[in-house]
């Protein structure tokens, strides 16, 4: 955010007003933190699950679907024999 409005004095980051997205956000934001933070101790196995943890934080704020969360409905909702 901070480098927008260095490049453009008219930015102004988006509110967001859902609680659940702003943990999102902040989940996101922490796993990141602590990417920037290491100092290249952390095994590329856990760099890959903190990204894609993030990852699946901010696609829970923009809208991203996820395939397996749909199934998991889909089976709990209208499977056979429920």
């Amino acid at each position: 955010v901070e480098r927008f409005r260095k490049d453009d004095a008219s930015y102004e980051a988006p509110a967001i007003t859902r609680e659940r997205h702003r943990g999102h956000v902040r989940r996101c934001l922490a796993g990141l933190d602590r990417l920037l933070e290491d100092d290249g101790d952390l095994l590329p196995e856990l760099v890959a699950e903190e990204l894609r943890a993030a990852t699946d934080d901010l696609g829970a704020v923009v809208g991203a679907v996820d395939t397996e969360a749909v199934l998991d409905v889909l089976f709990a909702d209208f499977c056979i024999g429920k």
